[in-house]
């Protein structure tokens, strides 16, 4: 993939947990989807029930970073010494779902083709 889940620094701490996200190329971001899933027993993503955040459609450089903190925010970007963009959004959760108690595992999809319909 394009992009990549680099780390979740602070875990369990709303005002600063977040996901951090590297690019490896050139990409709209809008096509990959965050989710957050419960682990199995075998540490791995487990089907079910998942809340899921869509990146927006923006387009980012190779080396740019994208971090999703899980707080309540206005998303926003900055221009790092050495070029590259941090482009930070906001999950706008009221309680930490990262931290080891939660058994919460991060799962990042890229979205390829997808429909919806209005009911």
């Amino acid at each position: 993939m394009k992009l990549e889940i680099d780390r979740i620094p602070e875990a369990g701490n709303l005002q600063k947990e977040r996901v951090v996200m590297k690019a490896s190329e050139d990409l709209d971001i809008g096509k990959y989807i965050l989710l957050r899933s419960k682990k199995g027993s075998s540490g791995n993503p487990k089907s079910g029930s998942k809340t899921a955040y869509w990146l927006p459609d923006v387009s980012v450089k190779a080396g740019d970073l994208v971090v999703v903190y899980s707080k309540q925010g206005k998303s926003s970007k900055k221009t790092l010494d050495d070029g590259r963009v941090v482009h930070f959004y906001y999950w706008q959760l009221n309680k930490a779902i990262w931290g080891a108690e939660s058994n919460n595992t991060a799962v990042l999809l890229n979205v390829r083709e997808w429909r919806h319909k209005s009911p």
